[in-house]
């Protein structure tokens, strides 16, 4: 774009900040006023330790985080509505606005953290981001777009410092000259990096030294003229997005699709409320003339249920009716003139006839019903007590089973939405189309059932409305809410059942005595049981009779019209981002989960009932799966060596069992491997199938059991086994950050763990170690001196230290226990000069017998510790997780234990 004299921001553009903003105010452009000093008042506030924003988890993972911006007040949070609402700023023309996003929340409570807790502050901080929070309220949006970049721009130093030296010295010096010259420009004091920068002693300092440097480049960020440095950081911001419009702007002005990158998309939210005729305004330029701002997206317009209005169609146009039914079979693209939406409507309901059956004739004696509907994982090797995997054959009618079977058996794999391939597990796609009605009807069915005849229940009758509450609440939200009474009823009649009775197992066996014959009983009981079933079973089947005369047919159609619309509000939010469809690849990203419950994976049948142009057809390739998926993944779990393991072995000896789990989770992978075969027209390698990600129980690991599987695979699909694989014995695997079946985490990495038994082994080389744990209630301190486990100590709490392996089974903790910390500590009775250094060093492998297998490998310690933190297990939301630490004491233990609030002379 050629310069323009009349344009204030084209020379304002290469300025340094403090003549932009000269620039700026001599265009007369003040508009930035009040979002500059709402900004810096927050910046003041997080320096000074408050906290700024908190994240609020979401119930399981369907649901997402949240995040709340806590420190405004009441006039400032209705300022922030008006200028960061999600849907203020989509009518003014925002639609890039993420719908879901990570949000680094723990950015701007860095400062609190790293003054009220120092020795864990960036893995806290870390910890304190919203996951794939959904944009719907204005505080996500104010700090996605504002926020987040200023704080994260300001503390950087402190971040580059805690990663360690990771880097090259020639790209510490990049990094380090880029921050410095970063500081310079937002008019910060020269000496505020002194301690930090490259060459600067930062390793000289001790724990506490570094600390103190930590806290006094807070103090001198805080005593600086804020509102000038927030207002430097926005015109930096600003002179970016005039660099992209300028590169834009061919003939005088752009398209704001051409010019928002999705780095420049947060700036135009943080500072002009997504308005991008505001941007325009700013830099003084006309709109192009194929521009247009969408205010709202049109409504969504489907062509389901037409076959009903045929006759009236065809009395409208005054043709046979046979031919409106034949132009409706061309435009759905089919042989009939019902869509398959409605196709799959209809079996839905016929199917909840023989569901419903199958509950209301359930008596005693027979088996639960815990696998009529295919809702569980595969398990291959372990029949859990009370479950019959495919129950279904033996309870729904043939008709029934062969529609579904018909109607589901095909899907569209997100990543590859070229072609529609083999559907293994049609009947749980199905139950899925139905949602929270199947979920919540059969969980109370098999909640009675448990309750009565046992062996035992997650849940009681009168608590069934809040072990269910999700599902009751989307039923809720449907407008087809379970009628209150029925939770009364319930409960009334869990009081009429029958005492418990426990439930026995007995065996006995006869010896001769010199005092003759002598019979032992032995019994053991596995739970219990109370009469009553036939009384609650009516109870349930009276009210789930009543709820689907009254809302099946409703729900099932909200069910289809909720996701079909949904698709069709994504595709025309693109169109209005991007001001075209989107391709195939982009509208599988949201529709490919609509289209294998409604249209069998066909997305043209998914575009044709949303009225939308097909843009590509999808190949249908030959099906490699044949037959049931249960069948065939049971066929390679036995020709991969596994063999059925009885309870009392998974009771007894839960170490036999780790070789058939992982089998078994490998059988069935393997029906996802033969879905990629379809769609990639070849057998997928390693790397496209994710193999690292599965645990192989073989010597050879990865290495030897892909060929194998493969081999079984290409033999039980009779077809020809790839010739060579980059993963072959031959052709061993380069090596990667999560080669093999080791995920390898970098220091400060938070990831989610099983609740289930977890074994830390400590590795050490240079100089002997000695391994602990400690338990820590959620102040970061023990509840006493017990709470230290060690040589000495060697089991407490469901914590177990043998040698250099700390085992920690997290169920059994009790609930005061938030974290589990995992030291090695130098023997010093054994070499007492020692310290953690380039030579003397440690790695820690995270197990678990589901699989689990996480390898940590810190960097190299320079500040002469004798004592280090490993791992932090840790308590997150409903489950647990790991956090890599690799931090450490020169102090010794004592500094540890002044930390925790252990005495360490006790």
């Amino acid at each position: 774009m050629a310069s323009d004299p009349t344009r204030w921001w084209q020379p304002a553009m290469e300025s340094s900040p403090e003549t932009a903003l000269a620039l700026e105010r001599a265009a007369g452009q003040h508009r930035f006023a009040h979002i500059d000093a709402l900004t810096a008042r927050l910046l003041a506030a997080g320096l000074a330790g408050q906290p700024v924003a908190t994240v609020v988890p979401g119930r399981g993972r369907q649901t997402p985080d949240t995040a709340k911006v806590t420190a405004l007040t009441r006039q400032e949070e209705a300022f922030c509505a008006r200028v960061f609402e999600v849907q203020e700023q989509q009518r003014r023309g925002a639609w890039y606005l993420p719908e879901k996003i990570s949000v680094k929340a723990g950015a701007g409570n860095l400062p609190h953290l790293l003054r009220e807790r120092p020795a864990h502050a960036l893995t806290l901080a870390a910890d304190d981001t919203a996951r794939l929070t959904a944009v719907e309220g204005w505080d996500t949006v104010l700090l996605w777009a504002l926020l987040v970049p200023l704080f994260e721009t300001l503390l950087q130093p402190v971040r580059l410092r805690a990663a360690g030296e990771i880097f090259p010295r020639t790209e510490q010096q990049r990094f380090w000259t880029a921050i410095e010259e970063r500081y310079r420009l937002l008019g910060i004091n020269e000496g505020a990096l002194d301690a930090f920068r490259f060459g600067g002693g930062w390793h000289q300092l001790d724990r506490a030294g570094q600390q103190q440097a930590r806290l006094a480049l807070l103090d001198t960020l805080a005593a600086a003229d804020l509102v000038e440095l927030v207002a430097r950081h926005r015109i930096q911001r600003l002179q970016g997005l005039m660099a992209g419009f300028a590169k834009k702007a061919k003939t005088g002005t752009a398209l704001a699709r051409r010019v928002l990158t999705k780095e420049l998309q947060p700036v135009v939210s943080a500072y002009f409320g997504g308005d991008w005729l505001a941007v325009l305004g700013y830099l003084q330029v006309p709109p192009h003339p194929d521009e247009e701002i969408i205010t709202a997206l049109p409504e969504p317009r489907l062509y389901v249920g037409m076959a009903a209005q045929t006759a009236d169609m065809a009395a409208e146009a005054g043709i046979a009716e046979d031919e409106v039914h034949a132009m409706l079979a061309a435009f759905l693209g089919g042989g009939s003139s019902v869509s398959p939406v409605e196709e799959r409507a209809a079996a839905l309901r016929d199917w909840w006839v023989g569901f419903d059956q199958a509950h209301a004739v359930q008596s005693p004696g027979m088996a639960s019903l815990w696998g009529l509907v295919d809702q569980d994982l595969m398990s291959l090797s372990r029949t859990e007590q009370g479950f019959t995997p495919q129950l279904y054959r033996q309870r729904l009618p043939a008709d029934v089973r062969q529609r579904v079977g018909r109607l589901w058996e095909t899907v569209t794999l997100q990543r590859h939405p070229g072609s529609i391939v083999s559907n293994p597990r049609p009947h749980q796609t199905m139950a899925e189309a139905l949602g929270p009605a199947v979920e919540f009807w059969h969980g109370v069915g098999l909640t009675s059932w448990f309750v009565c005849e046992g062996p035992y229940s997650r849940t009681t009758l009168n608590r069934v409305d809040r072990y269910y509450s999700k599902p009751l609440a989307a039923l809720r939200a449907a407008g087809c809410p379970v009628n209150a009474g029925f939770f009364r009823e319930l409960q009334a009649a869990e009081q009429l059942l029958g005492p418990e009775e426990e439930i026995t197992d007995s065996e006995d066996s006869t010896v001769e005595t010199p005092y003759g014959q002598v019979t032992f009983i032995s019994s053991m009981s596995h739970g219990t049981r109370r009469a009553g079933f036939e009384r609650v079973r009516d109870l349930i089947t009276r009210h789930r009779r009543a709820w689907a005369e009254q809302y099946l047919g409703v729900f099932v159609e909200h069910r289809w019209r909720s996701e079909l619309e949904e698709v069709a509000h994504q595709h025309h939010r693109i169109v209005a981002v991007k001001g075209r469809p989107p391709t195939l690849p982009q509208f599988a990203r949201f529709a490919t989960t609509a289209a294998n419950h409604w249209t069998g994976g066909d997305l043209g049948a998914l575009y044709t009932a949303i009225g939308e142009p097909t843009p590509s057809k999808q190949k249908q390739p030959a099906r490699l799966l044949a037959e049931d998926g249960y069948d065939f993944a049971r066929r390679v779990y036995q020709e991969l060596g596994g063999k059925p393991v009885d309870r009392d072995t998974w009771v007894n000896s839960p170490e036999e069992t780790q070789r058939p789990w992982q089998l078994s989770r490998l059988a069935t992978e393997s029906l996802r491997y033969l879905q990629l075969q379809e769609a990639l027209g070849k057998p997928p390698t390693a790397k496209e199938f994710g193999a690292q990600r599965l645990t192989w129980p073989w010597p050879g690991e990865e290495t030897e059991g892909w060929p194998l599987l493969q081999h079984v695979l290409a033999t039980l699909t009779r077809t020809s086994p790839p010739s060579a694989t980059p993963h072959s014995p031959l052709h061993p695997p380069p090596p990667t950050e999560e080669s093999g079946t080791r995920r390898v985490l970098m220091k400060g990495t938070n990831t989610a763990l099983r609740t289930e038994p977890t074994t830390v082994r400590i590795t050490a080389t240079g100089a002997p170690v000695d391994v602990s744990a400690v338990l820590l209630s959620r102040n970061g301190k023990v509840r006493s001196d017990d709470d230290l486990v060690f040589y000495n100590h060697p089991s407490h709490d469901g914590v177990r230290v043998g040698g250099n392996i700390v085992t920690a089974d997290l169920d059994l903790f009790p609930g005061d226990i938030a974290t589990i910390a995992v030291i090695v500590s130098i023997d010093l009775k054994a070499q007492s000069a020692a310290v953690f250094d380039q030579h003397t060093q440690w790695q820690a492998l995270i197990t678990q017998s589901s699989g689990t297998h996480l390898t940590f490998v810190p960097g190299p310690f320079s500040s002469g510790e004798t004592v280090t933190i490993a791992v932090e297990l840790y308590r997150h939301t409903i489950g647990w997780k790991v956090r890599t630490v690799g931090q450490g004491y020169d102090t010794g233990l004592a500094g540890l234990a002044a930390d925790y609030g252990i005495n360490v002379e006790a």
